[in-house]
């Protein structure tokens, strides 16, 4: 870990965030339209959404209790909607400190996911790890992923992250940098979709649609603050967004959750209540899968729900235990 440089909380102790891989899945999603995969993302490690306090959740906002002019005691009650919580969770993402890597550093990423058993396999047992991993800034070289080994649990294993598609040119679109040139104009594509969306016909073809699935979770990574709080901004204006006031994060902290029905599966993003500060998110399938539609050893495959958090965000020189 001695590589590791400009370390910082993504989320405030004992606070984490969710996961940083989002950036793929961002453009996994895109490519294919807002088609849910088979298996949804859980192999990358992240997501989430709660069945606990249902009958709270409304259809766009929720009544919270506010601190009195000296922060003792109730103060007057107030309804907040979908749009303030993002609203103010942009103005929250300026204010995060910056990370600048170079393109041939990585990203480290590590999180608590914690999974199951959802309402579609209650007979998976529920589970909780910590992973890392190191993503390349430009796609350029593979990744590594450390998990606990499956069969010693106490003990890490390592594995490697390999390059998508070698064909594209660097910077790749699966890495950081791809994502931060080329998100701002792919927001400002897909607005007009919020209230129109594309016609059938067009909406398979590469970015020619967004989903609250597949853009939510790239929240989930590390983004540069003003990217960030563009993509709140962006969800602000989301028609149809449910505001749950009794939410938690992978660690169990209550929070603001916000989510989308989609493709057979719920995604809620968390919020911290009093600071708007992005705390994870919380994925729970809603269908059954397909027989055979988990094919991997995975603790978490197909455990129907999955809750993640980031722990730490930074940039190395190059992965840990890796000379």
């Amino acid at each position: 870990m001695g590589e590791l440089k400009q370390m910082f909380d993504e989320v405030a102790p004992p606070s984490p965030a969710v996961l940083a891989a989002g950036r793929e899945r961002l453009l996994d999603r895109a490519r294919e339209g807002g088609h849910r995969p088979l298996r949804p993302r859980r192999s990358r490690g992240l997501l989430v959404v709660s069945l606990a306090g249902a009958a709270a959740v409304t259809a766009g906002a929720v009544v919270v209790a506010t601190h009195g002019p000296g922060g003792d005691g109730p103060g007057r009650m107030r309804t907040v909607s979908a749009h303030d919580v993002l609203t103010r969770a942009a103005a929250v993402a300026r204010l995060e400190p910056e990370l600048r890597p170079r393109a041939d550093q990585y990203l480290y990423i590590r999180s608590v996911v914690a999974w199951g058993p959802g309402k579609v396999a209650p007979e998976k047992r529920p589970g909780q790890e910590t992973r890392e991993r190191w993503l390349s800034v430009d796609g350029s070289k593979p990744g590594l992923q450390r998990v606990p080994c499956r069969r010693q649990r106490a003990k890490p294993c390592t594995s490697p992250i390999p390059i998508a598609d070698k064909s594209q040119p660097v910077p790749r679109t699966d890495s950081y940098m791809w994502m931060v040139k080329h998100l701002p104009g792919l927001l400002d594509y897909w607005r007009p979709q919020l209230r129109h969306p594309l016609p059938p016909e067009e909406s398979d073809r590469p970015y020619g649609s967004w989903s609250w699935y597949g853009i939510g979770d790239i929240v989930g990574g590390y983004l540069p603050p003003k990217l960030r709080a563009q993509v709140f901004e962006f969800l602000s204006d989301v028609p149809g967004v449910r505001v749950d006031e009794h939410a938690t994060d992978a660690l169990g902290r209550p929070g603001i959750g916000l989510s989308k029905d989609s493709e057979g599966a719920r995604l809620e993003l968390v919020f911290d209540r009093s600071t708007y500060r992005f705390l994870g998110d919380h994925y729970l399938d809603l269908t059954p899968h397909p027989e055979g539609g988990d094919p991997t050893d995975e603790p978490d495959s197909g455990a129907g729900e999955e809750r993640t958090t980031v722990l730490k965000v930074g940039v190395a020189d190059r992965p840990a235990g890796r000379g």
